[in-house]
C-alpha cells in the first residue's frame, strides 16, 4: 500500500479524533475532548489515507525550546497512531519522514518526542533527557518537613516554572496560556497545587498521588505533603535534580530529539554542535511535557 499522506482538512478533524480514540481508548473518556478542543488543531495533524479513509496520523505541535539564552522553533511529535489492520506496513515511518520534511520547510530546527528507542532512532532521534523516578510513602515523609498546600493558579505556576526551567537546557519557553492549558488538563482528573515554592499537577489513583509534573525551587515539602495526604506520592524529576535524602526508584529516558537543521539549532547558543548540547555544554538537558 502507498497511502496518500497530507495535512488533514478542517472537515476531517472529527475523524482524526475518532482515530485517536480508537488507538488510545484510555483517552476517550475525557482527555481527547480536551486535547482536540484546546491543544491541537487540523494544521498540526498529518495523516495517511487509504482512499477516503484516514488510517494513520500524527500530531506535530509548535514547541519552542530554550537552549542557553536562545529560544528555538521546535516541534513536539505525538499521537502517532495507526489503525490495527494497517500496522506493519511502514505507514508510521512514512508519516514521520513526511512531517520532518514539512517541518524543515516551515523553519523548525528540531523535533522532540517521547521515546520508543528501537523505532524512532532509525529516523534520526537521539536520547535527549532523562528523569529519575521517586516514590515517597507517608512514613518516609515523616522524616521531612511538609508544606501547606493550596490550589495553584497559572500565573503563580509560571513564576515558579521559569527559574526552574532556567536550570536546564531544552525546556519549553512557556507562556501564561501554556500554564492555563496544563492546569486545565490536570483538573480533568486531579488537581494543581502549590506551596509557594513549587507546584504539582497530579491525580489520586489507587496507589497514591500520581504526579505528572513537579517543578519549583524546593519541591520536597510539597511531595511530602502529598505523600502524607494520599499515602504515597510518586513523581519524576530531571536526572540532575537530586533530592537530598531520597533514593530514586529508577532512571528513565524521557525524551528524544531529532535535528532538522543542526546549524540553526546550535547557532547563538554557545554550543558548537548538537553533540555538545547533549553532552551538557549548556547544562543538563530536560523536557517536562508532551502533547
Amino acid at each position: 500500500m502507498s497511502p496518500e499522506i497530507r495535512r488533514i482538512r478542517r472537515d476531517e478533524y472529527r475523524e482524526a479524533r475518532a482515530l485517536w480514540d480508537a488507538v488510545f481508548p484510555e483517552d476517550a473518556s475525557g482527555f481527547s475532548e480536551y486535547y482536540f478542543r484546546a491543544r491541537t488543531a487540523p494544521e498540526f495533524i498529518l495523516a495517511a489515507f487509504d482512499g477516503a479513509r484516514m488510517v494513520a496520523d500524527l500530531h506535530a505541535l509548535p514547541y519552542p525550546l530554550r537552549f542557553g539564552d536562545a529560544v528555538k522553533p521546535c516541534a513536539m511529535v505525538g499521537g502517532v497512531a495507526t489503525l490495527p489492520e494497517y500496522r506493519r506496513r511502514g505507514i508510521a515511518g512514512a508519516l514521520i519522514r513526511a512531517v520532518h520534511e514539512e517541518l524543515r520547510e516551515q523553519g523548525f530546527v528540531a523535533a522532540a518526542l517521547k521515546p520508543d528507542v528501537d523505532f524512532y532512532a532509525q529516523f534520526g532521534y537521539l536520547p535527549f533527557a532523562y528523569h529519575d523516578e521517586y516514590e515517597l510513602t507517608a512514613k518516609q515523609a515523616e522524616g521531612f518537613p511538609a508544606a501547606a498546600l493550596r490550589d495553584a493558579e497559572p500565573a503563580e505556576m509560571l513564576a515558579l516554572y521559569e527559574p526552574f526551567a532556567a536550570r536546564f537546557c531544552g525546556m519549553m519557553a512557556r507562556t501564561l496560556r501554556d500554564m492555563e492549558l496544563y492546569r486545565e488538563e490536570a483538573l480533568l482528573s486531579g488537581r494543581a497545587v502549590t506551596d509557594g515554592r513549587a507546584y504539582a499537577l497530579f491525580c489520586a489513583d489507587g496507589e497514591g498521588a500520581a504526579v505528572s509534573e513537579l517543578a519549583g525551587s524546593d519541591p520536597l515539602p510539597l511531595a511530602c505533603a502529598l505523600a502524607r495526604e494520599y499515602g504515597k506520592a510518586y513523581f519524576r524529576l530531571p536526572a540532575s535534580a537530586e533530592l537530598a535524602g531520597l533514593r530514586t526508584v529508577s532512571r528513565m529516558m524521557f525524551s528524544m530529539i531529532c535535528p532538522l537543521d543542526e546549524k540553526k539549532l546550535v547557532e547563538d547558543t554557545g554550543a558548537s554542535s548538537l553533540a555538545d548540547i547533549l553532552a551538557g555544554a549548556l547544562g543538563p538537558c530536560c523536557t517536562l511535557e508532551f502533547c
